[in-house]
């Protein structure tokens, strides 16, 4: 794998735990946070 593409990777992959950790500060609700989180791990399973 090329250093360029390790480097793509980690940054989207950063992107990503940055906005999933924004959703849930925005929400108050229980619910919408484990449907979150469920939705989270399974893309990145």
């Amino acid at each position: 794998m090329s250093m360029i593409k390790r480097l793509r990777e980690r940054r989207n992959n950063a992107r990503r735990a940055r906005a999933i950790e924004r959703a849930l500060r925005a929400t108050d609700s229980p619910a919408v946070r484990d449907e979150i989180l469920i939705a989270a791990q399974r893309f990145y399973s």
